[in-house]
């Protein structure tokens, strides 16, 4: 049995990246952030908080592979109820903030987006934020065709850092990063190798997200109670793939929306597959007779940042010292 799990978090600090170190995008998001607020200013309209959503928040972003750029989602909290504008006006004023800064600017469905040539772009996302008769914050999104859509951005990450925490004694000494948000990067970077572009048929960073915390709810580890990245990845992508029907998860926080629900069902039965193919590598890392084989199968599906020992046959005296006990799934928060 193959032990894997130094390359696994190798691999883990090769894709990963994060708010407070990719400069482009933090210097990209002040300009713009300045240039809306600048904006309102100058037309006599309501002024803006930023704030940071989605998997910079969440702190599961990963780096671009070739054919996708970079995004950073940045929420702009418009301090007034869903009746004072409607959310073309607050889009409106966005855009126009926006338009000509880069060559291109898009309207997209929930957000307006600033592309930049070099291979990222940062989605701006409109809400309407305040506190209801009783005291209860509000958020409502900004949608194009859907009109005031309820949200709740603070309340998602929450639900995410709660279900973070059974993995807090699991942080690998390089990155300081428990084992929720590791496997959550991995299966990122398989989806996105898989499918470098953009598709509704293609699962959406927080899709992933929860679909970790369903099938993991607490750490994978072995024998000796090191972590077992191999394991919680075989254990995400078996439930997947044997998801009876369709794989439905539902947001936490309004809408409520299932995240999986705009997938078509051929891209389902093609996702069910992936998975499928996802597990039978981990199972073929897990029993190859050394470190070298493991990692040539799983560069299969991760692709060449997945690290390979160079050496003929390196690690076999390591697959033998972890052929004893396989995986405990540990329940406690310890």
């Amino acid at each position: 049995m193959a032990n894997v799990q130094a390359q696994f978090e190798q691999f883990h600090k090769q894709i990963r990246t994060y708010y407070e170190i990719n400069t482009t995008l933090r210097e990209k998001k002040d300009i713009i952030v300045r240039r809306v607020k600048k904006h309102l200013e100058k037309n006599d309209r309501p002024q803006c908080v930023e704030f940071i959503q989605g998997s910079y928040k969440m702190k599961v972003g990963i780096c671009a592979v070739e054919g996708l750029e970079y995004d950073i989602d940045v929420g702009l909290r418009f301090s007034f109820d869903e009746s004072k504008y409607t959310p073309a006006e607050v889009r409106k004023w966005v855009f126009e903030a926006v338009d000509g800064h880069t060559e291109s600017v898009e309207k997209k469905p929930s957000c307006i987006r600033v592309i930049y040539a070099d291979g990222y772009h940062v989605d701006l996302v409109s809400y309407a934020w305040w506190d209801d008769a009783n005291g209860q914050e509000q958020y409502r999104l900004a949608h194009e065709s859907k009109g005031w859509r309820p949200a709740n951005p603070p309340g998602l990450v929450g639900h995410v850092a709660e279900a973070r925490k059974p993995f807090s004694d699991t942080k690998e000494t390089a990155t300081q990063t428990d084992q929720f948000r590791r496997v959550v990067r991995y299966l990122k970077r398989w989806n996105d190798r898989a499918m470098p572009y953009e598709s509704k048929d293609k699962p959406s960073g927080i899709a992933l997200v929860l679909l970790t915390e369903k099938y993991l709810p607490s750490p994978c580890i072995k024998w000796d109670g090191t972590s077992n990245d191999l394991g919680a990845l075989e254990q995400v992508a078996s439930g997947a793939e044997n998801t009876f029907g369709r794989i439905s998860i539902k947001k936490p926080t309004p809408e409520y929306e299932d995240l999986y629900a705009g997938i078509s069902d051929k891209g389902m039965t093609d996702l069910k597959k992936r998975f499928g193919d996802l597990r039978n590598a981990v199972v073929d890392a897990r029993n190859a007779a050394d470190v070298r084989t493991a990692c040539k199968r799983l560069k299969e599906v991760f692709g060449d940042d997945f690290p390979c020992p160079d050496a003929e046959g390196g690690g076999k005296e390591e697959a033998k010292k972890t052929a004893a006990p396989a995986v405990i799934s540990s329940a406690s928060s310890a």
